[in-house]
């Protein structure tokens, strides 16, 4: 996922089996390959990545590059035992805290390390995270916390948006055309949402709620080869009166 735009760049389609941690060399390097950028715009993309991609190899190899990162660390018992060297614990909220530990030596690159512990209903877990950026234990933390967006639209564009639950696709190339018709229709829903909802009353509103209460208003569309020509909604619609000036834009 793009930020600020909310868009997806691109999609890779894997075995049901195929971990995360073989997945990222790929990914980037396609990334890299689509925007053609220059040393000096690559410098200042963050890669913030869970716990899947988290390998000590992923973390040499992106330090390797050049990129700043924070990563979700991929061993379940080194969080433990990394934990173990915490001498001071930093309340980030009141079920996690954060501690600063020396980096694994299978790391070989500068990077810091934290410790990370959090309750759960099953008791207290321990996980760690690599950082490149110089933050603060509870900054970083926060920081790394922030992909959490890219994940609840992730869960849209599969259940709520678009409800890819209810599709199945049994051959690998019916499922690639729907990962790509999958992405195109997010990424013209967030184009929609920056472009024609700006300033609306609706500029909030996340995408699951845009498909199910905009996007059925009934209405009629008038189009030319030149474009949209006019847009009419059911006036009667509750939110017809409010969305219709926004969706002249689409004539500018």
């Amino acid at each position: 996922m793009l930020y600020p735009y909310r868009e997806t760049l691109l999609s890779h389609l894997y075995p049901g089996n195929q971990h995360s941690t073989h997945c990222l060399k790929a990914a980037v390097e396609d990334f890299e390959n689509i925007l053609k950028w220059e040393r000096k715009k690559q410098i200042r993309v963050i890669w913030r990545l869970d716990g899947g991609f988290g390998a000590d190899k992923n973390i040499n190899w992106l330090a390797g590059k050049g990129y700043d990162f924070v990563v979700k660390g991929g061993s379940s018992p080194r969080g433990a035992m990394l934990a173990r060297q915490v001498k001071r614990w930093i309340s980030v909220r009141d079920d996690m805290w954060v501690g600063r530990v020396a980096t694994p030596k299978d790391v070989k690159y500068e990077v810091e390390t934290f410790a990370l512990r959090y309750l759960t209903r099953k008791g207290i877990k321990h996980k760690y995270i690599f950082s490149t950026l110089g933050f603060s234990g509870r900054k970083t933390l926060l920081f790394y916390d922030l992909r959490g967006g890219a994940e609840t639209e992730f869960r849209t564009d599969k259940s709520g948006g678009f409800f890819l639950q209810k599709r199945r696709k049994q051959k690998f190339l019916a499922q690639v055309v729907w990962v790509i018709l999958t992405d195109m229709a997010h990424n013209y829903l967030s184009w929609f949402r920056h472009h024609i909802l700006a300033d609306s009353p609706f500029a909030n509103w996340g995408p699951l709620r845009i498909g199910r209460d905009l996007f059925r208003i009934p209405g009629h569309i008038e189009m030319s080869s030149e474009g949209v020509l006019s847009v009419s909604l059911l006036e009667s619609h509750p939110y017809a009166s409010d969305l219709l000036p926004y969706l002249a834009r689409f004539c500018e």
